[in-house]
C-alpha cells in the first residue's frame, strides 16, 4: 500500500475552510483491527495533517504501532465520523480492563501523553461529540476516562463542559520557534539571570574536559541502545524517589517503540540528544518528530552532575538542534517543571476527566478518582523519599 501524499495546495485548502461546517449527512463507523485502519490510511493522514493541537499520539503511525500489540488489538475501539461519505473525524479509544471495571480511554494509554480527537477544519468539535455520545455509551464500558486532555485540541472545550474533571490539573510546556530568526535571537528572551547561571554552569563543564552534544536520527544504530538506556535510568529515578509509572511497568513501551521504528507507517520519528562531558554522558533525551513538532517524551540525566542541573543545560542544546533541523514547534509535555520554563512562558493547561456510563463507572469516578486516590497521592507525595521509595516497593511486591 503506498504512503498518502498531501500536497501543499491541498492542506492549504483544508487549513482554509470555513468554520462553520455543519453536519449534513453524518455516520459513525467502529474499527477495531489493523487492517480496517490501513484501509483509510490516505483520508487519516490527511486529518492528521490539519488536527488542532499536538495528535502525534493519534496519528496513524502511532496508532498502528499500538496495534502491533495482539492485546491491543482486541480491546480496540477507533471511532471514525463521516459527513456525506467523508471521513471528518477520528478518536482513537480502547477498553481498558480495571479489576472488574472496564473502562474506555485513550488507544495510546498508558504511553500517550494526550487525549486527542483528530477534527477537520470547519466542524464544531462540540456537534461531533454529541454524534459520538450514544456510540462511546454503547462501547461496553462503565466509564470514559480521558486522560491528559490539553488545551487548544479538539476535546478540550467539550470535555471542560460535558466531563467531570479528575485529579490535579497540570501544564504542558511549548514554545513556538518560528517567533524568532534564529537561536541567538530566541536566547535574547531568556532572563539574564538565568542565561548567566546556565554560561557559568557550562564553562566550568568546558573547562575541565570539554561539553559535547549530538542528535540521533532514526536509522542510527545506536538510537535503539540510547533509547533503551535512557528508559532503564528513568526506571531507576522513578524507583529511587518512590514514585510509580504505568509506561515503564513491563516491556510494553520498549515493544511500542521497536514497531513505530520499525513499522512500515511512517511520519512519526524518533529522534534523541546527547550531551556529554568528555567521554561520559550526562544528560540524553528522545522523543517524537510530527508534523514538524518536537515532542519531548523522555530523558534522564547523570546523578554525579546533579549539582550542575544537567537537564536545564541539555535543553539549551537541544532547542538550538531544533533550530537548526527547522522545526517549527517544542512541546515539552506534562508537567511545568521549573527546569522547562526556564525556556518558555507558553503553557498550555492539561487536565483528565472522566464521564460514567454505569452506577459501578459512577462509583469508581466519585468514590476513587475524585476522593480516594488524590488523598491517597497527597499523604504518600508528602512522606520523605527514602519511607516512601519503600512503601512504593512494598506495595509492588504485594501486587505481583
Amino acid at each position: 500500500m503506498q504512503a498518502d501524499v498531501v500536497t501543499s495546495e491541498e492542506l492549504g485548502a483544508v487549513k482554509q475552510s470555513s468554520a462553520t461546517k455543519a453536519l449534513q449527512n453524518p455516520s459513525v463507523r467502529v474499527l477495531q483491527s489493523p487492517v480496517e485502519v490501513a484501509d483509510i490510511q490516505q483520508h487519516w493522514r490527511k486529518l492528521e495533517q490539519s488536527a488542532k493541537g499536538n495528535p502525534v499520539f493519534q496519528s496513524y503511525a502511532w496508532t498502528m504501532a499500538m496495534l502491533e500489540n495482539p492485546s491491543v488489538v482486541q480491546s480496540t475501539k477507533i471511532f471514525a465520523v463521516y459527513d456525506q461519505q467523508n471521513l471528518i473525524a477520528i478518536l482513537p479509544l480502547r477498553i481498558e480492563k480495571q479489576k472488574s471495571l472496564k473502562a474506555l480511554t485513550g488507544l495510546g494509554e498508558p504511553f500517550q501523553q494526550y487525549s486527542e480527537m483528530l477534527l477537520e477544519p470547519g466542524y464544531k468539535p462540540a456537534e461531533v461529540l454529541n454524534l459520538l455520545k450514544p456510540h462511546l455509551q454503547k462501547a461496553g464500558a462503565d466509564i470514559i476516562h480521558l486522560r491528559q486532555i490539553r488545551e487548544g485540541g479538539a476535546l478540550y472545550d467539550y470535555a471542560s463542559a460535558q466531563f467531570t474533571e479528575v485529579g490535579e490539573t497540570d501544564g504542558a510546556p511549548w514554545l513556538e520557534l518560528n517567533h524568532w530568526d534564529s537561536f541567538e535571537e530566541y536566547l535574547k528572551s531568556i532572563s539574564t539571570r538565568s542565561r548567566k547561571t546556565i554560561r557559568n554552569q557550562r564553562n566550568r563543564l568546558h573547562k575541565s574536559a570539554g561539553l559535547t552534544h549530538r542528535v540521533i536520527r532514526q536509522g542510527d544504530s545506536e538510537l535503539e541502545t540510547m533509547v533503551l538506556r535512557t528508559m532503564k535510568g528513568r526506571e531507576n529515578w522513578v524507583e529511587a524517589m518512590g514514585y510509580a509509572s504505568r509506561a515503564l511497568e513491563g516491556d510494553g513501551l520498549q515493544q511500542l517503540l521497536l514497531a513505530l521504528g520499525k513499522g512500515p507507517a511512517k511520519g512519526c520519528e524518533l529522534i534523541a540528544f546527547e550531551l556529554k562531558h568528555g567521554d561520559l554522558p550526562i544528560s540524553t533525551e528522545w522523543g517524537f518528530l510530527f508534523e514538524g513538532c518536537y515532542s519531548a517524551y523522555m530523558a534522564d540525566w547523570n546523578p554525579d552532575y546533579e549539582q550542575s542541573s544537567p537537564g536545564k543545560l541539555h535543553q539549551m542544546d537541544v532547542v538550538e538542534a531544533c533550530f537548526a533541523l527547522g522545526i517549527d514547534r517544542i512541546d515539552f509535555l506534562k508537567p511545568a517543571s521549573r527546569y522547562k520554563m526556564t525556556w518558555t512562558s507558553e503553557v498550555a493547561s492539561v487536565f483528565d476527566a472522566v464521564s460514567p456510563l454505569s452506577f459501578k463507572g459512577q462509583l469508581y469516578a466519585s468514590l476513587w478518582l475524585k476522593n480516594l486516590r488524590p488523598l491517597a497521592k497527597r499523604i504518600v507525595l508528602a512522606l520523605p523519599k527514602g519511607p516512601r521509595a519503600l512503601l512504593m516497593s512494598t506495595v509492588k511486591k504485594i501486587i505481583g
